[in-house]
C-alpha cells in the first residue's frame, strides 16, 4: 500500500513538472505589456479628416505610411499621412485640392546603407498628389484571418472589425474573405456587392475554426486567388491578421514574397496576442505593405479602420531613386505656417535580395578585366553594397560563386572562377566581413544559365553568384 501511495505521489509530481504555463487568452490582459517599446502607445488610427486651414499646426504628425517599389529604379512611390492628434487626416496640402500656393512638402533625401559608407543624396524633383474623397480608385482586397484555436478570444473582435471594413467599400472594391487554420478556406469570392458581402459573411464567419495553424500557407494562398484576377492597375492587396503563430505550413517567407512581387500583390499584417512579429513585419515590408500591432479588443477595430482609410487618404509622393542595391532611408519634411518646430517622416525600403530563402541565390554584376582576376574599380560600390548588408545582418552567411562562359579549356576556366571568387571573398574581407560568415568556390563552365552559343548567353554565363547559407 505505501509502495503504491509512493508512486501515487510520483506521478503527481512528474505531471506537474511537466506542465507548461496556460497562456492567457483574455485579449485585453496583454495590456499588461503596454511599457514595452513594441507596443501602441501614442498610435493615432485614423478617424476623419480636416482641413489644414482648420487645425492647429502644432498638434500635426506625419508619417509614411508604406513605400511601393515595384517600378523600382524608375520610380518609388510613397504614400503619407499628416494627421492632427485626434486622428484627423489633414486635406487641401498638395494638388488637386490644395487651396493656396503654399509649397506644404518642401524638401526630400535618401541614405543610401545602413551602417557601412552611408551616403546622403538629395531628392530635387518629386511630385506630390493628394488623395481623398474625390477619388474612387477601385482595391481589390482580400481578408485573410485565423482561425485556429489561440485565436478565440478575438473572434468578435474581428467579426466587428471585418463587418466595418465592408461597409466602408466603394461601389467598385472587390473584397475576399478567407480564415485558416491547417487548411485554407476561401468564404468569400471577391465580390463587389456590399449587401451580398456582409449577408454572406454572417452566414459564413464562424465555420472552419480550429487548432492548428498554417499561416504562410494560407498568406501564399490568398495571394494566388489574384492569378485569376486581369492586372488591371489597380491596388491589390492581402490583409491578414494573425498572433503570427505557424504549426503546419510548408511555405517558406521567401516564396510569399516573390510571388507576391510577381504579382503585384501588397500584403498588410496584422499582429496581436503574444504574436511573433519577426516574419509578418518582413513579409509586409518586402511586399510593400504595412505592419500593424494590435494589444486590445478596441484596438483591433480601430486597425481596421484605420486600413481603410489611409487606402482612401493619402499623399502619394514619386520620384526617380538613387541606384542602390541594398538599404535606403528616404526624409520628407514638411514647412507648415505658424508651426513651431520642423516636421519630418522616414522611411524605409530594400532593394537588395535578402528577403530570399536559406539556400536562394542572387547575382551580382562584378566586373574583371579580361583574363584576369583584378575587380574593376566601377564595382567597388557593388562590393560596399554587399559588405553594407553583410554587416547589417549578424546572421547572414554567402557562398561567393565563379562562373565562366566555354570559351577556352576546362581547366583555364574553372581555375579562373576560383581566382574571381577568391578576388571577391578577399575585398569582402578587406572591408570588415568576418571570413567565417563567407566561402567561396569555382565551377569554371559547368554551371551555365544559357546557351554558349551567342554573346548574350555567354555573358549571362560570365557571373559572380551568391548563396544564402544562413540568415
Amino acid at each position: 500500500m505505501k509502495i503504491r501511495f509512493v508512486w501515487a505521489l510520483l506521478l503527481v509530481f512528474i505531471l506537474l513538472s511537466c506542465s507548461t504555463t496556460k497562456r492567457k487568452r483574455d485579449f485585453d490582459l496583454l495590456r499588461e505589456f503596454a511599457d514595452s517599446p513594441d507596443t501602441n502607445v501614442g498610435t493615432v488610427y485614423l478617424k476623419g479628416t480636416k482641413s489644414i486651414d482648420s487645425v492647429d499646426p502644432n498638434l500635426l504628425r506625419y508619417d509614411i505610411w508604406r513605400i511601393e517599389i515595384d517600378k523600382y529604379p524608375e520610380t518609388v512611390k510613397l504614400f503619407a499621412r499628416v494627421y492632427d492628434d485626434k486622428g484627423n487626416f489633414i486635406t487641401n496640402m498638395a494638388d488637386p485640392y490644395r487651396k493656396t500656393d503654399h509649397k506644404y512638402f518642401a524638401f526630400l533625401e535618401e541614405y543610401l546603407g545602413k551602417v557601412y559608407n552611408v551616403r546622403r543624396v538629395e531628392i530635387p524633383n518629386f511630385k506630390v498628389r493628394e488623395f481623398g474623397a474625390g477619388d474612387s480608385i477601385p482595391y481589390y482586397v482580400a481578408l485573410t484571418v485565423d482561425y485556429s484555436g489561440s485565436m478565440s478570444g478575438v473572434t468578435n473582435a474581428i467579426f466587428e472589425g471585418a463587418e466595418l471594413f465592408i461597409s466602408m467599400k466603394y461601389d467598385n472594391d472587390k473584397i475576399a474573405f478567407c480564415s485558416f487554420n491547417k487548411d485554407f478556406d476561401l468564404k468569400i469570392s471577391f465580390e463587389t456587392n456590399k449587401e451580398k458581402l456582409l449577408k454572406q459573411f454572417r452566414e459564413k464567419r464562424t465555420q472552419s475554426f480550429g487548432f492548428y495553424s498554417a499561416l504562410y500557407d494560407a498568406v501564399r494562398r490568398s495571394v494566388e486567388l489574384f492569378k485569376e484576377m486581369p492586372d488591371d492597375g489597380n491596388p491589390r492587396l492581402v490583409v491578414v491578421f494573425s498572433d503570427g503563430d505557424d504549426n503546419y505550413s510548408r511555405t517558406k517567407i521567401g516564396e510569399i514574397i516573390g510571388l507576391a512581387r510577381n504579382l503585384n500583390v501588397h500584403i498588410f499584417c496584422v499582429a496581436f496576442g503574444y504574436s511573433i512579429d519577426e516574419n509578418l513585419q518582413e513579409i509586409s515590408f518586402n511586399t510593400g505593405g504595412k505592419f500593424y500591432k494590435a494589444f486590445s479588443k478596441d484596438d483591433l477595430k480601430r486597425i481596421f479602420f484605420d486600413i481603410y482609410m489611409s487606402l482612401r487618404n493619402y499623399y502619394l509622393i514619386t520620384y526617380k531613386p538613387p541606384k542602390f542595391w541594398g538599404y535606403h532611408r528616404v526624409v520628407s519634411y514638411l514647412d507648415i505656417p505658424g508651426r513651431k518646430d520642423s516636421l519630418w517622416a522616414e522611411g524605409f525600403y530594400d532593394t537588395s535580395e535578402m528577403w530570399r530563402d536559406t539556400g536562394d541565390s542572387f547575382v551580382r554584376p562584378i566586373l574583371f578585366d579580361f583574363d584576369k582576376w583584378d575587380i574593376k574599380p566601377e564595382s567597388y560600390a557593388i562590393i560596399d553594397e554587399i559588405v553594407d548588408q553583410m554587416l547589417s545582418r549578424p546572421k547572414l552567411r554567402l557562398e561567393i560563386q565563379g562562373h565562366t562562359d566555354n570559351i577556352g579549356t576546362i581547366e583555364y576556366n574553372q581555375r579562373l572562377s576560383e581566382r574571381r571568387a577568391k578576388a571577391v571573398y578577399d575585398a569582402l574581407v578587406e572591408r570588415g566581413v568576418d571570413p567565417k560568415r563567407l566561402r567561396w568556390r569555382g565551377f569554371g563552365m559547368s554551371q551555365p544559365v544559357a546557351p554558349n552559343d551567342t554573346e548574350e548567353g555567354r555573358a549571362k554565363n560570365r557571373r559572380t553568384q551568391f548563396v544564402i547559407l544562413a540568415k
